[in-house]
């Protein structure tokens, strides 16, 4: 078993643990900013970070835009430099970094911080941005050795209980379905290696991975394509589906040598997503299918089921199937090179 796979392990556990140790705490800041949000009169959130901590404001960003709350995300770079004028004294800025130590988040909750309200995600008690929020949550994923993976699922988590606090969704329903969450995390990582054995045997031989979804999903498929990237050196790309209908599909045309992951938790008849798995399909490539749609069996298909919660928490669960089988990919002897 590699670093990777040992730390991904983990997530379910962690998850709960946040929920039964740290959230009663955390709970008390999140209502904190809660309230700031409404005194202050505010109207919008931008979510901030780079690399995976970025990605991870994808799960959060249409159900904050739904539920009445625009709600925008930038890279700290780009929002530091070229969009710093999205920011005034209304708008709520959700800074994000696992190491609380990345120049371009820090850079930019400094300079926000004298225009309005910022708030901070990171995974360690003590950092530079701590120093400059106005408040602070802590990741709680203890150390982390290998490619990000564990405190990206708990920065999803609490970026969650953080949006539907605003909106006013805080409420059992909610948590019982953060517990289902993480209850079914538990269950897929204590029988691992048998639940990712048929997708690694699946997936023998691709040498394109593409990585479809729409909506929350993308912040499944775009931290998936940095951990491809950095554990595997693979040339894997990201592509919301329509997008991906306008020309991308002709990849598939490698055919066995193609494999598409499809993040997809309501897969229909008629839509986009099934028209792309059929075109896969008949062009000899490969797909694996992560959903809570029932699907029928087809040639060249692996359906993975996911259980069914609300769309900005179903980036937990697909985050850690799929990363099971990329641990498997990386092998028994991968060691991170970086």
């Amino acid at each position: 078993m590699n670093g990777f796979v040992e730390e991904v392990r983990t997530q379910g556990i962690l998850l709960k643990r946040y929920l039964k140790e740290y959230w009663p705490v955390d709970r008390e800041i999140v209502e904190r900013i809660a309230v700031c949000f409404k005194e202050k009169a505010m109207n919008r959130v931008i979510l901030t970070g780079m690399g995976s901590s970025l990605y991870a404001a994808r799960c959060v960003q249409s159900y904050l835009t739904g539920h009445g709350i625009p709600a925008l995300a930038f890279s700290s770079f780009e929002l530091s430099r070229f969009q710093f004028n999205q920011i005034d004294s209304r708008c709520l800025v959700i800074a994000i970094s696992q190491s609380g130590k990345s120049p371009e988040v820090v850079e930019l909750a400094d300079k926000a911080r004298k225009v309005t309200v910022v708030v901070g995600i990171h995974n360690y008690e003590e950092s530079p941005l701590g120093a400059v929020c106005d408040f602070m949550l802590q990741i709680h994923g203890d150390k982390e050795y290998s490619v990000t993976n564990k405190t990206y699922e708990l920065t999803m988590l609490i970026l969650n209980l953080i949006a539907h606090r605003l909106t006013g969704g805080l409420d059992e329903g909610f948590m019982q379905e953060c517990r289902r969450a993480a209850d079914w995390a538990c269950s897929w990582l204590e029988d691992w290696e048998e639940n990712s054995r048929p997708m690694f045997e699946f997936a023998k031989d691709a040498l394109l991975y593409d990585l479809l979804a729409n909506d929350a999903s993308l912040a499944t498929a775009q931290q998936l394509s940095l951990a491809y990237r950095e554990g595997l050196h693979n040339c894997t790309a990201v592509w919301e589906c329509a997008d991906y209908a306008h020309g991308q599909y002709h990849s598939s045309k490698l055919g066995r040598q193609y494999l598409a992951q499809m993040f997809f938790p309501v897969f229909e008849d008629g839509t986009k997503e099934m028209k792309m798995k059929d075109y896969i399909l008949e062009h000899g490539g490969r797909v694996i299918l992560y959903t809570c749609s029932d699907i029928r069996p087809q040639e060249n298909l692996l359906v993975v089921r996911l259980p069914q919660v609300r769309p900005s928490l179903m980036p937990l669960v697909e985050s850690i199937a799929a990363e099971t089988f990329l641990g498997m990919l990386y092998g028994p002897d991968w060691i991170k090179d970086h």
